[in-house]
C-alpha cells in the first residue's frame, strides 16, 4: 500500500501522531518536528540514572570476561524470509516493502524465552538490531515514522527485551545501522532506485536523525551495554563526523562500548573492540604498535543470511560451535553467534539446538572460558587450543592422542595439580621431558568434542614458543593441527578430525589459506610431499615457501577420508624461520580437498 500522503491522524494508541517524514510536503514539520523531540529528550534525559565514568580497564572489564553473546538480527526482512538484504539485494520498491512492514506482527515474541534461551546456553550478553539497512526501527521511536507503531503489534520488543534481560542478569546492546535506504536525508541513495544516487539528501541532517535515535535508545531503555554500528562503508569518518557521534554515546552513557564501525574498522581508532565478521583471525587483532585489541567475531549458525531465512537447509554443527568458541577464546576474543527469528518471534529449532549444546559443554567446562585471557603458547603440537586464567592454564584437546599422552611444549611452571574438568576428583599423572610437560590421559576422552584439561602451576604460566623443527632423519611434518588459517569475511575453511587424521575441509574459498611457521636448521633444497583425501579430482594448488612455488593438481583418492600422498616437486630454502602456505583453488563452491599434512624430505 501506497502511504498516505496526509498527515496522520490521532488514534488511541498514536495521540500525537507523526508526520510522514519521507513525503517531500512534510520534510520541513519533520525538520522542527526532529529539533523539538531531540530538546524534548535531552530534557527527559536525567529520568535514567546516570553512569559514572569508568576507566577504560574496569569499563571494558565485563566485555574481557564474557567471552560469548547473542547476535540477534530482526525486523521487517523476516516477513520476506529470504536475507536480511532483501530489499536491496531483489529491488523491492519501498512502497512494496511498507506493505512488508505493516504485516510484521510477532504475535509469538516473548522476550523471557529468548533471555531464557540465552542464559541457559551461557551467554552472557546480546545485541539486537535496533535499526537495519532497511532503515525500520524495531522499537518504538518519536522521531521515526518508520518503526513498529506502523505494525499491527502493540508492544515495543526492545523495551520487552531490555527487562526480561535485566531480571536474567545479562547486559543487552543495540545494533544500529549507519546506512538506511529509508530515511530522505541519507545519501547515497540506491543506484537501482535514483538516476542520482548521490544527490536529494542531506548526510549531516540524516546524522542529527540518527543521534536523535541513540539519545532514544540510551535514555529509555536502561544501561546499554553496546552501540554496535555498521553500515559505514559508504562514508568516511569526517563524513560521519564519528568523533562527535561517540563523544555523544559517551556523554549520554560513558560506560557503554562502541564498536571499531563506527571509524571504518580502521586501526588505531578510538573505538573499544574490533568486528572481524565470519571469520576467526588467524592470530586476534592487534593495534599498530603490535599490542593486542578486544575483539569479537560476529558469525552466523547458518551461512546465507543474518536475518531469518526459510529456504536455509545448511547449519555450522554443535561440534563447529563449541570448537569456535573455544579457538576465539584462545586468540583473545569474544564470540557474538547470531540467530535470525521468525516473523512471528520465535527462534528457529535450529539455532536453539545449537545453543544448547554450547551450554551443556559450557556448564562441565565454562572456567576454561570466562575470564580467561588468549592462549600462553603461540602454537601448539597437538589439535586443540589453551586458555589461561591467573596460575592455571586449560588445555583444549580436540583430538585424543592415540597413546594416552598429551606433550604440552615448553612450559617452564611446575605443575602443582592436572585434572579433567569432566572428571575434576581423578589427578592425571604428568613428568618432564626436557623442556616438555607430558600429561598421561585416561584412554577415552570425556568429550568427544572438545575435553579440558586443568593445569595448576605455581606461578603465572611460562612458555618458550614452540617451534616445528626437522626429526632426526631430517624430516620436517607440517600437520593441519599444528597450522592457522589465514581468511578474511566468509570464512569456510576449518579443521575437522575423524579416524585418527586431523585435515582441512570445506575448503570452498581460494581466500581460505593453510599457514605453518617453522625454522629450517640449514640451507638446502626440499622434496615436498603432500597428503589429502578427495573424491573428486581436478583443483589446483600452489604450495609457497618464501620466493619458493611449487603447483599441483588434486588427484581424486576414492574418498574424502581416503588420505593418499603424492610428490609435489623440490623447493629451496634459506636457514632460519620459513613461512609456507598451501593455496587452493577451489572449483564451483567444492571443497578442493581435505588436506592432512605437507612434508619436507631433504633432497639427495
Amino acid at each position: 500500500m501506497q502511504p498516505s500522503t496526509d498527515p496522520p491522524q490521532p488514534t488511541p494508541h498514536n495521540p500525537q501522531p507523526k508526520a510522514h517524514c519521507t513525503q517531500p510536503r512534510w520534510r520541513p514539520f519533520c525538520a522542527a518536528r526532529l529539533l523539538a523531540l531531540v530538546l524534548l529528550l535531552s530534557i527527559a534525559a536525567p529520568a535514567q540514572t546516570p553512569q559514572t565514568p569508568l576507566p577504560e580497564a574496569e569499563r571494558t572489564r565485563w566485555f574481557r570476561e564474557a567471552k560469548f553473546g547473542m547476535f540477534i538480527h530482526w525486523g521487517v526482512y523476516a516477513v520476506i524470509g529470504r536475507h536480511e538484504w532483501a530489499r536491496h539485494r531483489f529491488q523491492i520498491p519501498q512502497a512494496q516493502y511498507d506493505t512488508y512492514a505493516r504485516r510484521f506482527n510477532p504475535v509469538n515474541f516473548n522476550a523471557d524465552a529468548w533471555t531464557d534461551l540465552a542464559a541457559s546456553a551461557g551467554v552472557r550478553y546480546i545485541v539486537i538490531t535496533s535499526k537495519h539497512h532497511d532503515g525500520f526501527s524495531i522499537f518504538r521511536s518519536q522521531v521515526s515514522d518508520y518503526d513498529m507503531e506502523i505494525t499491527p503489534y502493540k508492544g515495543d520488543p526492545l523495551k520487552m527485551l531490555a527487562e526480561a534481560a535485566q531480571r536474567k542478569g545479562l547486559r543487552l546492546g543495540f545494533y544500529h545501522s549507519i546506512m538506511d535506504w529509508h530515511h530522505p536525508d541519507y545519501v547515497p541513495k540506491r543506484a537501482w532506485e535514483v538516476a542520482n544516487p548521490k544527490e536529494g539528501g542531506n548526510l549531516d541532517r540524516y546524522l542529527e536523525f540518527m543521534k536523535a535515535q541513540l539519545r532514544e535508545l540510551l535514555t529509555a531503555y536502561g544501561q546499554v551495554a553496546v552501540i554496535w554500528f555498521d553500515g559505514e562503508w559508504e562514508h568516511t569518518t569526517q563524513e560521519m563526523h564519528s568523533d562527535e557521534v561517540y563523544d555523544f554515546i559517551r556523554k549520554l552513557q560513558p560506560n557503554t562500548l562502541i564498536n571499531d564501525r563506527l571509524y571504518k574498522r580502521e586501526p588505531g581508532n578510538r573505538a573499544d573492540f574490533g568486528t572481524p565478521e565470519q571469520f576467526v583471525p588467524a592470530t586476534g587483532l592487534k593495534d599498530p604498535s603490535g599490542k593486542p585489541i578486544l575483539w569479537e567475531s560476529c558469525v552466523t549458525i547458518n551461512n546465507d543470511s543474518w536475518g531469518y531465512n526459510k529456504y536455509e537447509t545448511e547449519f555450522k554443527t554443535e561440534r563447529d560451535l563449541v570448537r569456535m568458541l573455544i579457538e576465539v577464546v584462545s586468540k583473545g576474543g569474544n564470540l557474538l553467534l547470531n540467530v535470525g527469528p521468525t516473523p512471528d518471534g520465535r527462534i528457529q529449532r535450529e539455532f536453539v539446538t545449537r545453543f544448547e549444546a554450547l551450554g551443556r559443554w559450557l556448564k562441565v567446562n565454562g572456567e576454561a572460558i570466562y575470564g580467561t585471557t588468549a592462549s600462553p603458547f603461540a602454537r601448539l603440537p597437538f589439535f586443540g587450543r589453551a586458555t589461561a586464567k591467573g596460575n592455571t592454564v586449560y588445555l583444549h584437546v580436540f583430538q585424543w592422542p592415540a597413546d594416552g599422552m598429551l606433550r604440552v611444549p615448553g612450559l617452564a611452571n611446575k605443575v602443582v595439580s592436572a585434572r579433567l574438568l569432566a572428571r575434576p576428583a581423578a589427578k592425571l599423572p604428568v613428568r618432564r621431558d626436557s623442556s616438555d610437560l607430558l600429561v598421561s590421559l585416561p584412554r577415552q576422552a570425556p568429550d568427544e568434542i572438545a575435553s579440558v584439561v586443568q593445569l595448576t602451576l605455581d606461578g603465572s604460566p611460562s612458555t618458550t614458543p614452540y617451534v616445528i623443527r626437522s626429526d632426526a632423519k631430517g624430516l620436517l611434518t607440517l600437520g593441519v593441527e599444528s597450522c592457522e588459517i589465514e581468511t578474511r569475511f566468509e570464512q569456510r575453511a576449518k579443521k575437522e578430525n575423524a579416524l585418527g587424521h586431523v585435515f582441512l575441509t570445506r575448503w570452498t574459498r581460494a581466500d581460505d589459506i593453510p599457514t605453518w611457521t617453522f625454522t629450517i636448521p640449514s640451507p638446502g633444497r626440499y622434496q615436498a610431499e603432500i597428503t589429502y583425501g578427495s573424491a573428486g579430482k581436478g583443483a589446483e594448488f600452489t604450495l609457497t615457501a618464501g620466493s619458493a612455488q611449487l603447483t599441483g593438481s588434486v588427484a581424486g583418492t576414492q574418498g574424502d577420508w581416503v588420505f593418499k600422498t603424492y610428490p609435489v616437486g623440490e623447493i629451496q630454502l634459506p636457514a632460519g624461520q620459513q613461512t609456507l602456505q598451501v593455496k587452493a583453488s577451489p572449483r564451483a563452491g567444492l571443497n578442493a580437498m581435505n588436506l592432512e599434512k605437507v612434508v619436507l624430505k631433504p633432497a639427495p
